[in-house]
C-alpha cells in the first residue's frame, strides 16, 4: 500500500466509507492533550477517547484521522489549516 504525506491526500486517493467525517486527531475533541491544539503537536502521540473506541485503547498522533472525528472548539487556526492541507498550510 502507498504511504501518504497527509490524511487529506488518503482522502483523495481511496474509497473510504464515510470520507466526509473523516478528520484529523489534531482538531478531534476525542484526542486526550491538554495542550493549546497547534500543528506543532501534531506529531504527538495520545489516546483517544472516543466512546465507541476507548476499549481499543488506541495510541494516535496529532496527524491521524478517522471517521469518529468531532471538532474541538477553540482549537487555533493554524491547527485548523493543517487539518485541511496538511504541513504546507
Amino acid at each position: 500500500m502507498p504511504t501518504y504525506a497527509h490524511f487529506q491526500d488518503v482522502k483523495k486517493a481511496l474509497d473510504l466509507p464515510q470520507k466526509d467525517k473523516v478528520g484529523v486527531c489534531l482538531t478531534c475533541r476525542y484526542w486526550d492533550v491538554e495542550e493549546h491544539r497547534t500543528p506543532d503537536i501534531a506529531g504527538r502521540v495520545s489516546r483517544c477517547v472516543q466512546p465507541e473506541l476507548k476499549n481499543y485503547a488506541l495510541i494516535v498522533s496529532g496527524s491521524s484521522a478517522c471517521n469518529k472525528w468531532q471538532e474541538k472548539p477553540g482549537v487555533a487556526p493554524e491547527a485548523t489549516a493543517y487539518a485541511k492541507h496538511g504541513g504546507d498550510a
